[in-house]
């Protein structure tokens, strides 16, 4: 029974709280705008037409974008460059370097015997 109570109470409210008033959108006119023609080619290519209007139609389009074009291969190839010289720049990773460690072995600064296949040198730096 008091479940009952419960949902009457909340039932009432709900319908005592809904108005039933006009709205100001009412009145106006619900249809989308019309969209303004942009200037922006579509992104689907125009395949109409026999094929000197397509060829014509892609000649026009590269006259009309060349300089763009034109700067975007420059700035490329200005980009090819500059990655091609920093990689010149940057070490091999699978190289070797030869360290000249002659006169550490002379001062003594070796482990283990004079013969050995591998040269252990230590050094210090107190600065």
């Amino acid at each position: 029974m008091k479940r009952f109570a419960t949902a009457a109470a909340v039932f009432l409210l709900a319908t005592a709280g809904c108005e039933n008033s006009k709205s100001k959108l009412d009145g106006m006119n619900m249809q989308a705008p019309a969209k303004a023609p942009s200037a922006a080619p579509s992104a689907q290519a125009d395949h109409s037409g026999d094929v000197e209007t397509r060829l014509r139609r892609l000649e026009d389009n590269y006259a009309k974008h060349a300089e763009a074009l034109d700067f975007l291969g420059k700035v490329y190839s200005q980009q090819k460059q500059q990655q091609a010289q920093q990689a010149a720049q940057e070490p091999d990773p699978t190289a070797v370097f030869a360290v000249n460690i002659a006169d550490n072995v002379a001062m003594g600064m070796v482990e283990g015997p004079v013969g050995a296949p591998i040269t252990i040198v230590e050094a210090w730096d107190f600065a």
